[in-house]
């Protein structure tokens, strides 16, 4: 077993900088928060409601809410912009939706509304604020609040195994229409698993021409193993090629049939390639 984990460690390790690498050779590496707006592209907000569309299918309604969890293989995939964008498309639709932010080393949800990220869902996993301290209204739109993740601790991952975890969820369930939980990169932490199997669903978030097949096919297989139910994969900033022309080794994007292959969520990339 330990040799195994140093081997997997290392693999994750290589892939992530070679990934780190194409990134910036696409001009990918930098990050910034982006919310829907008056303003944004019509195809960035059509491939945003199309894929509230679909997840709604994916997963109906029952007498409780729905949690849908979100996760990547490794960072820099626009995993936060994707769910914070899909939290706010099921506002949008009048259901009552609550965004969580289970990346409790590096969350990142509070900088999209201009918060400090403690106290959060840290703080009250461990019973040092109550629900009324932690959960924030959104100002972009009165159906939509958020749980920022709170003050780093050393041990995220028992946070999130936890049976308080677990009852919080529940208690959720009975809030909201939609929870919707941003959890780390699964290839790098063990973190999203602890959640995944209380959940109704998880979307696997990729970005086009920066990450591999085979990081995918792992992520996948990592989740599986956990008994997540995998609702699909978001290619995330997919541009469509020129006539006559394929991404080299991303064509297998179709050959995989992923659910969902939409537009950028960069506003400022979707007419030009950068």
């Amino acid at each position: 077993m330990g040799l195994f984990s140093k081997f997997t460690a290392k693999l994750s390790s290589r892939s992530h900088a070679k990934r780190s690498l194409k990134a910036a050779e696409t001009h990918h590496s930098h990050r910034h928060e982006y919310l829907l707006n008056d303003d944004t592209p019509f195809d960035v907000t059509e491939a945003f409601r199309n894929l509230k569309a679909a997840l709604s299918v994916s997963v109906p309604k029952k007498d409780g809410g729905v949690v849908i969890m979100t996760t990547s293989a490794y960072p820099e995939d626009g995993k936060t912009t994707v769910t914070a964008n899909l939290a706010l498309m099921f506002a949008m639709s009048n259901a009552k939706v609550l965004l969580v932010d289970a990346d409790i080393r590096k969350g990142r949800v509070a900088k999209y509304f201009k918060r400090k990220s403690a106290p959060g869902l840290s703080d009250y996993l461990s019973g040092q604020n109550t629900f009324d301290e932690v959960v924030h209204q959104s100002h972009v739109n009165e159906n939509l609040s958020y749980i920022t993740c709170g003050t780093h601790s050393p041990k995220p991952y028992e946070l999130l195994e936890s049976e308080e975890m677990k009852a919080f969820l529940q208690e959720l369930r009975g809030k909201y229409d939609y929870i919707i939980i941003d959890t780390p990169p699964v290839l790098i932490l063990s973190d999203a698993l602890a959640i995944a199997p209380e959940t109704d669903g998880v979307v696997l978030v990729c970005r086009h021409q920066v990450s591999y097949i085979s990081d995918i096919e792992r992520a996948l297989n990592t989740l599986k193993f956990s008994k997540a139910n995998v609702l699909g994969v978001v290619v995330n900033d997919y541009k469509q090629p020129k006539a006559g022309k394929f991404y080299g080794g991303y064509k297998k994007y179709y050959y995989y049939n992923y659910n969902y292959a939409y537009g950028s969520t960069n506003p400022q990339d979707t007419d030009s390639e950068e």
